[in-house]
């Protein structure tokens, strides 16, 4: 380095001369005769030198002496303030050498970090003819490196987390050392080396070598040396100071993932799984996400988060189970939180997402109310409503509610379709109102059904028979009984009206509106029917046909005593012996009351004054009481009785018997007159007997006329079809047939409803009850069924009610009404990614509800694809060329199905299908470049790092983990780490033993089943240092020899011998003759420094007798 600067100082001298070349010997008139050969010097000395230390210079400072009798002292006029320095003279042949020193005797030394330079002014005083000279010099203060680095400040302390990545700076350390040049040089060093941070030896830039932890260890305390490295080459150890460094390592504050971008989508339908998508932002630490969490709000765990694919941080909501919107109406506050693969994991903010509600869950009734008007004759199993839900959901089940009432319909459960269960009866009840809602959702719809009140009932008595007696005699238009029937109708329907139905004439007749029976004939209990049975009608006014009703009625009529007793035989003779005995029998008189309510009592009313006679009351027997030969009157012969009968309250026309006693022996003999009663009273009995006859004629055997019976049953006419065809597509209310029946009997036993009874539970079609006109009511689908069998049942009106019934076949015929679905909307696949070509990675599935061609469907790429085929009928999706996760780690298809109807148009459905590859340890390592170089100081200090390894592997996990090894390292130079790639520098190197070293590395991953490795390359140049230090030094400032003329060439005139203070190759001289007068006379020996007559010629003292040479010093150097 001294040599560089005094180099310089050359320069600098040159370009100084030539700027003041006017200056110097101007004082006097005489200065061309004396003056200095330079008007400026450009001088050296090192700072802190020793007293009696000359300065160096480039060229020769002083005069020459042109004449022998000068005397020439010098002598600094002005610059040195400090009295640093003094002049000498020294005298060689003719030239008077300026040397300027150090004083001796001074304290003061010159000191480069106060003053670098001195610009003195020199005085060249010639005392014989005093003459003068003046000249400037300039003094450089040379660097002795004798100051050390010094760090500012002292202490250093640098706070990091632990998860600052690998080859980060983390902060730097700085020292200055007040010396210049190569003494102001110094290395930054670890005093004792550390594995977990590095320090860049010119910078002091502190950098992260592992990954840190923490937990492990939270501080470290490091000392860090400035190490002056001119004093390392010169004395082999570091020359400087130290600084503490303490690194405090704090758990890393780690940015948690964040949720972004989350869009939510409406389920489109039930099969629809997708209903939000979210993307996730993580910081730069390479954590990953792990998974995106439902914390809250889906309690039974109707969502789960997936990944869109594999790397990928879009996660998916989907639905994990079957939603029941009707336990969530309003949807799903869902609780979403981000986990990464940190450990412990690190949680985003949760973020609420709202999931509405299905279009399903909002699905509603087409109406909220239904009025259905329903005819009482409705049948069994008649049409009433359909009610449904719109859309349409799937699984969806109908429940009707139980009400009051409404266990007289049914609903079908998949339809809606409410029937009848059974016959209803407007007056049990006249209004329904029913609720129906669903499984789904709690959705009502009400459904009100008015009863239509028909002349379904016939009047009805309220006793099944009456019975009644009268009394005989009353009044025409006398009330003997009073029949009562009602008609739960109401209106026309149930007006009664009463009539007596007998064929025969009775002697009754009915109110026709209150059903009291009168008397309508004078009624004589002796001479008519004592016992009457009628019968009784009870008529509605209802339509189209009246309803009767018969009973019987019962009418006894009462015996009055009205009748007096009449005797048989009145006028009666009687004769009689005079010696009858007592007691014996004259007559008996008879008297017969047509009444015969009480019995007959005779008495004699005159005529037995004397108690001849007695007569029975009981048996009307007349005998004799006293004897007739105790009469002391013996003409009295003949006595004449008048008798007379009673029933008690009427007595009969008194008759007389007239008694003539004979006195002669004779028997009793008596004669009457027959007055006819008996026979009259035999007429009379035979007549009532006949009247009361069980025996009726035969146009009274049957109750009712002909029409009120149900003799026939409803037959459906030969027309009937027993299948028709029609086509899906047919419009609601089409009439699809006309359906006909006939019954033989008359009014209400021949008045027919028509109901299907069975087959119609999706209530698809609808018959008229009146007509049998067979309608669609709802629309068909060929795919949901493609064929019904209808009962078709026809009942009549009558009591008994009687009825038939047929199968009518219904062919549903289909259309191109039905796109593909498929079976998912997005399809994911993950597979290797060294998948064999051909291989078949997925099936895609659509299925069309048509049938034939309508539902043949055919698969292809909405977009071609090079990497991948889709066989077109079976859907089976499979590799084409080789995958290549690095090059591209997903695939999106457009899949497309489409069906193939022979008419019409063609009906398609389109799926997502994701294809994500799986890594495999299918990539090398590689070094990024594949040739490091780096050029190093030899005199770094040990344990820098001289680079890091920057290695890539496209491959991820353990195939993506690299590890770093020397391949060959014979010396132990270096230490590469096997996790960072950082190369270490372990011993020192020396340019002068080996200047470059080629390293081998391998760099392996941890892939399974096999570890993949590759080499690179480090090319390690050695830069040298110059170590040297000295120049070389003669022991004399001047040297003087001689040689005697005429010598030969090559004689040896003298030897010159310099010293170096460096080792080696530094240390080594040579010599050259630079200027002086002899050039073309002396030679020196450049490696000995002998001094040798080179021209014979020349070597004549009376050429030249001094002969002044400068020998310059050469160092020897690479």
């Amino acid at each position: 380095m001294e040599i560089r600067t005094r180099r310089l100082a050359v320069t600098v001298a040159l370009c100084l001369t030539s700027f003041l070349a006017c200056e110097g010997n101007s004082e006097k008139g005489n200065a061309s005769l004396l003056h200095f050969t330079y008007p400026l010097y450009n001088t050296t000395v090192y700072e802190n030198s020793p007293p009696k230390t000359y300065v160096e210079s480039y060229v020769k400072m002083g005069i020459y002496i042109t004449d022998p009798a000068w005397d020439i002292r010098y002598k600094i006029a002005s610059g040195d303030t400090s009295g640093l320095f003094k002049t000498e003279e020294h005298i060689v042949g003719d030239f008077c050498f300026l040397r300027i020193r150090t004083k001796s005797g001074n304290t003061e030394r010159p000191n480069r970090e106060f003053k670098d330079k001195y610009v003195l002014i020199i005085q060249a005083l010639e005392k014989t003819f005093a003459y003068e000279a003046w000249a400037k010099v300039l003094i450089h203060i040379l660097d002795r490196n004798d100051l050390k680095p010094l760090f500012s400040p002292p202490s250093y302390k640098v706070t990091i987390q632990e998860d600052t990545p690998l080859k980060t700076s983390i902060g730097a350390v700085s020292a200055t050392d007040a010396d210049v040049g190569q003494n102001a040089e110094f290395y930054y060093a670890f005093n004792t080396r550390s594995p977990l941070f590095s320090i860049h030896p010119t910078s002091g830039v502190i950098m992260t070598a592992v990954k840190l932890n923490s937990t492990h260890r939270g501080k470290h305390q490091l000392k860090v040396l400035a190490v002056d490295r001119m004093k390392k080459i010169s004395e082999g150890s570091g020359f400087g100071n130290v600084a503490s460094l303490t690194i405090q390592v704090e758990p890393s504050i780690k940015k948690p993932p964040i949720i972004t971008s989350v869009m939510v989508r409406p389920s489109d339908s039930p099969e629809d799984l997708l209903y939000a998508t979210l993307s996730v932002e993580v910081d730069g630490s390479g954590a990953g996400v792990d998974s995106v969490d439902i914390v809250a709000g889906d309690p039974r765990r109707h969502f789960q988060s997936i990944r869109s694919y594999v790397g990928s941080n879009e996660f998916m909501i989907v639905s994990a189970r079957e939603i029941n919107w009707n336990d969530n109406p309003h949807g799903f506050n869902l609780s979403l939180r981000a986990k990464d693969k940190n450990k412990p994991p690190l949680l985003s903010q949760i973020v609420v997402i709202q999931i509405p509600p299905s279009k399903y869950a909002s699905a509603r009734f087409e109406k909220d109310l239904y009025h259905v008007q329903l005819s009482e004759f409705a049948p069994p199993g008649s049409h009433v409503a359909m009610v449904q839900i719109s859309p349409v959901l799937p699984n969806l089940k109908y429940i009707l509610k139980p009400s009051s009432g409404s266990t007289s319909f049914k609903i079908n459960p998949q339809t809606g379709l409410i029937t009848t269960d059974k016959l209803i009866d407007f007056q049990e009840q006249s209004h329904f109102e029913l609720k129906v809602t669903t499984s789904y959702s709690e959705v009502f719809a009400t459904v009100l059904v008015g009863i239509i009140d028909c002349n379904n009932h016939a009047p009805s008595f309220n006793q099944p028979s009456y019975h009644g007696s009268f009394d005989e005699n009353l009044p025409l238009g006398t009330s003997i009984l009073s029949v009562k029937a009602t008609d739960s109708d109401s209106g026309e329907n149930g007006f009664i009206t009463y009539t007596i139905a007998n064929q025969r004439a009775v002697p009754f007749a009915i109110d026709t509106f209150s059903g009291v029976i009168s008397i309508s004939k004078l009624m004589d209990y002796e001479l008519m029917q004592r016992l009457y049975h009628l019968r009784v009608w009870a008529s509605d006014s209802g339509s189209p046909f009246r309803l009767q009703t018969e009973v019987f009625v019962s009418l006894r009529m009462n015996n009055m005593n009205d009748n007096a007793p009449a005797f048989e035989k009145i006028n009666c003779n009687a004769s009689i012996p005079w010696d009858l005995p007592v007691g014996h029998s004259v007559i008996t008189v008879s008297a017969i009351d047509n009444d015969e309510l009480q019995p007959i009592k005779y008495e004699i009313m005159s005529g037995n004054e004397r108690q001849l006679f007695e007569l029975d009351p009981v048996s009307g027997v007349i005998s004799l009481r006293a004897p007739l030969r105790d009469l002391h009157d013996k003409l009295a012969t003949s006595y004449s009785l008048k008798i007379t009968a009673t029933d008690g309250e009427n007595s009969a026309f008194p008759t007389y018997v007239n008694i003539t006693v004979v006195y002669q022996d004779t028997h009793v003999d008596f004669q009457c007159e027959d007055t006819g009663v008996l026979k009259e009273l035999t007429k009379s009995m035979i007549h009532s007997i006949e009247s009361q006859s069980p025996e009726q004629k035969p146009d009274e055997d049957s109750s009712l006329n002909e029409h009120l019976i149900n003799h026939h049953v409803p037959q459906f006419d030969d027309a009937f079809p027993r299948s028709i065809d029609i086509m899906e597509t047919i419009p609601v209310n089409s009439t699809i047939a006309q359906l006909r029946a006939v019954d033989g009997d008359t009014g209400f036993n021949g008045k027919m409803v028509y109901v299907i009874s069975s087959g119609n539970e999706d209530g698809r079609f609808y018959i008229d009850t009146e007509t049998g006109l067979l309608l669609v009511s709802s629309p068909l689908d060929h795919e949901r069924t493609s064929f019904y069998v209808l009962n078709i049942t026809v009942y009549d009106l009558g009591i008994p009610q009687k009825s038939s019934w047929k199968l009518l076949a219904v062919n549903i015929l289909d259309t191109n009404d039905n796109a593909p679905k498929f079976s998912q909307h997005t399809y994911l696949v993950t597979i290797p990614e060294d998948v064999e070509i051909g291989t078949t990675i997925t099936v895609v599935k659509a299925d069309d509800a048509d049938t034939n061609d309508n539902g043949r469907v055919k698969y292809s790429f909405l977009a071609p694809s090079d990497k991948f085929d889709i066989n077109s009928i079976t859907g089976e999706v499979a590799v084409t060329v080789p995958l290549d996760r690095e090059s591209c780690p997903h695939y999106i298809l457009k899949v497309e199905a489409r069906d193939q109807p022979l008419i019409g148009q063609q009906l398609f459905a389109v799926a997502d299908l994701v294809i994500s590859l799986e890594d495999v340890n299918d990539n090398s390592p590689r070094c990024i470049p594949a040739l490091n170089k780096v050029k190093v100081p030899e005199d770094l200090p040990l344990g820098t790092t001289l680079l890091f390894l920057e290695a890539f592997d496209p491959d991820i996990a353990s195939g993506g983990e690299l590890k770093y090894s020397l391949f060959r390292d014979d010396e132990d130079m270096f230490h590469l780490n096997e996790f960072t790639g950082a190369l270490i520098l372990e011993k020192e190197l020396d340019y002068e033993k080996r200047d470059s070293y080629n390293l081998t590395v391998r760099i392996s991953d941890a892939g399974t089943p096999l570890s993949l490795s590759s080499l690179c390359h480090i090319e390690i140049d050695v830069l040298d240092i110059n170590e040297n230090l000295h120049p070389p030094r003669f022991a004399s400032f001047v040297y003087e020899g001689s040689v005697k003329e005429n010598r030969p060439e090559g004689t040896s005139v003298m030897t010159v011998i310099a010293q170096d203070g460096d080792k080696g190759k530094d240390g080594e001289i040579q010599y050259f003759i630079r200027e002086g007068t002899g050039l073309a006379v002396f030679d020196i020996e450049k490696d000995t420094g002998n001094n040798n007559n080179n021209n014979n010629n020349n070597n004549n003292n009376n050429n030249n007798n001094n002969n002044n040479r400068t020998l310059d010093k050469i160092e020897r150097m690479a």
